[in-house]
């Protein structure tokens, strides 16, 4: 038979702990080591008692959640931690992202999903649902965008030809391509090329953050 589970549960509401202590313990692969209604307990106990996933609550007097989760990281950087919340707060996923815990799911999911989250962060996975998921993608999709703005190439470190230039200002008075290419008397295809390389220049597949890059920077742009 496989070793049980060894779950720690923290949360400052007894009721709600002996519930879940309860709930755990009618399992067969796992068991419930130890509790505390605090985190300054709980840190005493995790001295002594090594779990392999530990449950915690975010909001309890003293020492929250979160505090204790980073205390005890520090103790044992290879800790499983599964947020247990009633607050699906933007602040809180994030930090509890930010310091690498297992999971985090809120107190009303079912017993099934809880259980579930126990069973696959215990065998390495992450383990967010619901609303925290949202909340996560969100945080994935900014972070993706303060990078890529952090990859466009610095206007002042640019060389670019003379047509480029002319494209480049076209554009910021928006004129279209077909005004463009009659202006310049060339074809829409050899305007298009331009802007391509003008792109790739600044590392972007857009035009509008070309123009932003330039408004942001004060050294004037040289040509080729």
């Amino acid at each position: 038979m496989n070793t049980a589970i060894k779950v720690f549960l923290v949360d400052d509401h007894e009721i709600f702990r002996n519930g879940l202590k309860q709930l755990i313990d009618r399992e067969e692969d796992m068991e419930v080591v130890g509790e505390a209604a605090d985190g300054e307990t709980a840190l005493e106990d995790l001295v002594t008692i090594i779990p392999d996933v530990i449950i915690m609550d975010i909001r309890m007097p003293g020492i929250n959640g979160i505090e204790t989760a980073e205390a005890i990281l520090r103790l044992r950087p290879n800790s499983k931690i599964i947020f247990f919340s009633l607050y699906d707060s933007p602040d809180y996923v994030t930090r509890a992202l930010d310091m690498k815990a297992s999971g985090f799911i809120l107190k009303d999911t079912s017993n099934k999903i809880f259980l579930n989250a126990i069973r696959s962060v215990y065998a390495g996975r992450f383990y967010f649902i619901g609303e925290v998921t949202d909340i996560l993608v969100k945080k994935y999709l900014d972070s993706r965008t303060h990078t890529n703005a952090n990859k466009l190439a610095s206007p002042g470190s640019i060389s670019l030809s003379r047509r480029e230039l002319e494209i480049i200002k076209m554009t910021r008075d928006h004129l279209s391509t077909k005004e463009v290419a009659e202006i310049l008397n060339v074809s829409i295809r050899t305007v298009e090329a331009h802007r391509q390389n003008i792109l790739r220049k600044f590392h972007t597949k857009n035009m509008d953050e070309v123009l932003q890059a330039l408004d942001s920077d004060a050294k004037e742009l040289s040509t080729e």
